[in-house]
């Protein structure tokens, strides 16, 4: 449906856009509808789904950063784009950035390890990638069943009943909280 008012509202008025509309901020993608990001362009800042069927011809994303662009509408068929693209054609139904993975060691300087903080949040979920309080990642003391715990109360400090996911990076040689699941029920 939207492709079909691109090319309706373009028939109708002759319009295109202008460089200094192409602007876009950090976090988001702009498709076009039309290659070498011409045409009418939609903007995407987050996860979106369900879009009607908009072919992409071109794509312009943040430096660094990584999408995927899918076939289905809720991210099914997806194709990873790690840069921008003046010319393609995929039909797109949802889209979502991609953050980056962490490798599963590092070598940092010495002081605290900095996170880099932000989370994905469902109905019934909430996902961090590199947990955090002030700034700073979350270590976690060796030992038996120390992992689970540490995650658990994290989560509780964000409003969650348990830790149904946890892992653990290692980082010169001290263990940090990674890919936390916050849940209110395990199943």
């Amino acid at each position: 449906m939207l492709s079909r008012i691109f090319a309706v509202v373009a028939a109708v008025t002759g319009a295109t856009i202008a460089p200094s509309a192409l602007a876009q901020s950090n976090d988001e993608a702009v498709l076009f509808s039309q290659g070498h990001f011409k045409g009418f362009s939609m903007r995407i800042s987050g996860p979106t789904r369900s879009i009607d069927a908009l072919v992409v011809k071109s794509i312009q994303i943040p430096q660094g950063s990584t999408w995927e662009l899918c076939s289905g509408s809720t991210f099914t068929g997806c194709t990873r784009i790690t840069q921008s693209k003046a010319a393609m054609a995929i039909t797109v139904r949802s889209a979502r950035p991609v953050a980056p993975p962490i490798p599963a060691t590092a070598t940092v300087s010495p002081g605290p390890v900095k996170a880099s903080g932000g989370s994905l949040r469902g109905l019934a979920s909430e996902f961090f990638v590199t947990p955090e309080e002030s700034g700073n990642r979350i270590e976690v003391d060796p030992g038996a069943g120390a992992l689970p715990r540490r995650a658990t109360d994290f989560c509780r400090a964000h409003g969650w009943r348990t830790s149904a996911y946890e892992r653990e990076q290692a980082i010169d040689g001290r263990r940090y909280l990674a890919d936390v699941l916050c849940a209110d029920e395990l199943r």
